[in-house]
């Protein structure tokens, strides 16, 4: 009898064993599937596939997936160009903390894609991804604030946040602010260094051109002596790899 006792505990304890085994298998094939249907759906989109690759997106963002939610609001941005759906995808992801779609989110209310314009409902989603360290997010943020709310101090707080990221823009942006004392006081020989930094970091011909016609404007107006300094705190700041690069120029300028 007790040995019956027995065989019916071993089997109960089996049966729970094997009971919480598959819970733990499924959660894994369940945590895994939509890294796999956002694969399958890559590999469908790069074939051209993009009905197939539209349902696997899908499917993974059903499940929870940002970064489907991401790429179906890129699909519907791009091949499928439908602004309201792409807008709501962007929408999704960009309040699950995807970057990339904040930004996305942000550009279609500054633009009007899909929606109303709403400028204060850009600065909102250019905000989220600038305080999350990315550069173009911070420059289109200094930009909205600069160009519709005349807001320059600010602007130019977050421009120089760019511009430490190494947002070529972003410096240009710097050097006129330098020359115009908008948001900051007026300091050529700064303006000088955000026009060198800019042609450095810059890939754009015509981002490198703008740069260097300013800074040639620039150097009419200074003396050989600023010239020189601009040039040697040109290399400093590179040297620091632009970390906190412009706040250190204008405490070492002030001294």
């Amino acid at each position: 009898m007790s040995t019956m006792f027995a065989k019916n505990d071993f089997s109960k304890i089996a049966v729970i064993f094997l009971f919480f085994w598959l819970c733990m298998y499924s959660g894994l094939t369940l945590a895994e599937s939509p890294k796999s249907l956002i694969r399958e759906g890559l590999t469908f989109y790069d074939k051209g596939n993009y009905a197939d690759a539209l349902q696997s997106w899908k499917s993974a963002s059903e499940v929870g997936s940002k970064e489907a939610d991401f790429l179906l609001g890129f699909l519907y941005d791009g091949v499928l160009q439908n602004d309201k759906e792409a807008l709501s995808f962007f929408t999704k992801a960009a309040s699950s903390g995807h970057i990339q779609a904040q930004i996305n989110v942000g550009l279609k209310y500054e633009k009007g894609e899909g929606t109303k314009i709403d400028k204060e409902k850009a600065l909102y989603w250019y905000s989220q991804a600038a305080f999350n360290q990315h550069d173009i997010a911070q420059f289109r943020l200094a930009s909205l604030l600069q160009e519709e709310f005349s807001n320059f101090k600010e602007s130019h707080f977050w421009f120089s946040k760019s511009a430490q990221l190494g947002n070529p823009e972003a410096h240009l942006a710097l050097a006129t602010n330098f020359i115009l004392g908008r948001g900051v006081d007026k300091n050529l020989t700064l303006a000088h260094v955000s026009c060198n930094l800019a042609t450095l970091l810059s890939r754009d011909i015509g981002s490198i051109s703008r740069s260097i016609q300013l800074r040639t404007e620039l150097e009419t107006k200074m003396s050989p002596y600023l010239i020189k300094r601009a040039e040697k705190l040109s290399r400093k700041c590179i040297e620091k790899k632009f970390k906190e690069c412009m706040n250190y120029l204008e405490v070492d300028i002030g001294q």
